[in-house]
């Protein structure tokens, strides 16, 4: 049997009634049936006993690469014991679907699986805010959703987070307009409005110390249950160690190295990181003490998670955005301006910065892109001035502190 390529493929000929079928040697169960006026890829197994022939598409409207795409996932279904020629059959009918009974919800759900997730790096922030669309959206019929209804919907999400009305919009949109390429009767109700939510704050909010000594008290004991200790725990890491929320909440055990030691470190993978190259940050004694804090009080102690989430059995972390959750519950209660757990990495660079530590080495702490030459030929990893970096960072927290202290007995 041949491997297929496209000049073989396009080499194939067949005359008059003449029908013949090419499996393809490279994939398995792939197949083209030639005739004088078409050539059509075809899956091509046995199930249960029974020869099954599954048609794929016609070439070259589906390319090759497609095909063997398609073959690939007919061959799972048989290997995990599901009758491919159902399962073609099931999803052509859900593809054909129109406005008039797909919901919300299944749109969503169609969305994340077939678009969101095979390409979007960020496919997790999708998932978080249509779960909010979620419950108002869900059960209903995407076709009798208006744009007034999303506006109201947008603008609410809007008074207590801009940045999340946007974001909600834009996921919106984007899934209303890829399902309308394939389905034209699904409209996008949002097309061409600008942002709910307006102009966004610029990238600028750091913490003023009365802000820090306002938060930091409340993140070590949650007032009224707005949130749990390991969030609190959660966000006080990303202050003393400067990385990015979605790192810290999905701490993993086996990412600590010699917590009890003279140089206690966290490693990351490149596969956890933004910029795909493994971290080291190193911990300070603080940093260190949070974390066996959160380790002692775990609900599930063979969890592989710092943070596990208390919605299952230990076996995932809990979620990023509970921490941006948490700092709104606060922020509204103290009656703040808006800030956000990403805040809190810009915060402690910029104390990092006042405590005289270089831009170099809190561009290395925060794991930015090396510019220049550098990015090719720099392999230093800067571990010992990224050390003295967090140690700053815990002696400028630890001092603004004290002088809430001082100015309490004072008062006193």
């Amino acid at each position: 049997m041949p491997r297929f390529t496209d000049r073989f493929i396009a080499s194939l000929k067949a005359e008059g009634t003449e029908r013949f079928e090419i499996k393809d040697d490279a994939c398995k169960g792939l197949a083209i049936r030639v005739t004088s006026s078409r050539k059509t890829f075809c899956f091509r197994c046995k199930y249960e006993g029974r020869m099954q022939r599954v048609t794929l598409g016609e070439y070259p409207v589906m390319t090759l690469a497609q095909a063997v795409i398609a073959a690939n996932r007919r061959y799972a279904d048989l290997h995990e014991n599901r009758n491919p020629l159902a399962e073609a059959q099931r999803e052509t009918v859900e593809a054909r679907v129109g406005a008039d009974a797909i919901t919300f919800n299944r749109l969503a759900d169609r969305y994340l699986n077939e678009y969101a997730k095979p390409r979007k790096k960020s496919w997790k922030d999708d998932e978080w805010v249509l779960k909010r669309a979620r419950p108002e959206f869900g059960p209903r019929i995407v076709s009798t959703i208006t744009r007034k209804e999303l506006v109201i919907f947008l603008r609410g999400l809007a008074a207590t987070s801009v940045r999340n009305a946007n974001k909600t919009q834009a996921s919106i949109c984007t899934m209303y307009n890829w399902a309308n390429l394939e389905d034209e009767t699904i409209i996008n109700p949002l097309a061409r409005i600008p942002k709910i939510g307006g102009k966004e704050r610029e990238e600028d909010r750091v913490l003023s110390d009365d802000e820090l000594r306002a938060v930091w008290p409340a993140f070590v004991t949650p007032p009224d249950a707005v949130f749990s200790v390991a969030v609190g725990i959660a966000v006080r890491l990303i202050f003393l160690t400067a990385q990015r929320p979605l790192q810290v909440s999905g701490m993993r055990l086996d990412e600590l190295i010699d917590l009890d030691g003279p140089a206690p470190r966290w490693d990351l993978p490149a596969s956890r990181m933004k910029r795909p190259k493994p971290h080291s940050v190193p911990l300070s004694a603080e940093a260190v003490k949070l974390i066996k804090q959160a380790l002692a009080e775990r609900l599930y102690e063979d969890s592989p998670y710092v943070f596990p989430s208390t919605r299952g059995k230990g076996d995932k972390p809990i979620d990023r955005h509970a921490l941006s959750q948490a700092v709104r519950r606060l922020r509204l209660k103290l009656k703040m301006a808006e800030w956000s757990p990403h805040d809190a990495r810009r915060s402690a660079t910029t104390w990092a910065r006042a405590m005289g530590i270089p831009r170099d080495t809190t561009e290395a702490l925060t794991h930015h892109a090396i510019v220049g030459s550098g990015k090719t030929y720099d392999r230093y990893d800067m571990q010992a001035e990224k050390r003295q970096a967090v140690k700053a960072i815990a002696q400028y927290i630890t001092q603004c502190l004290r002088r809430s202290d001082a100015a309490a007995q004072k008062a006193a």
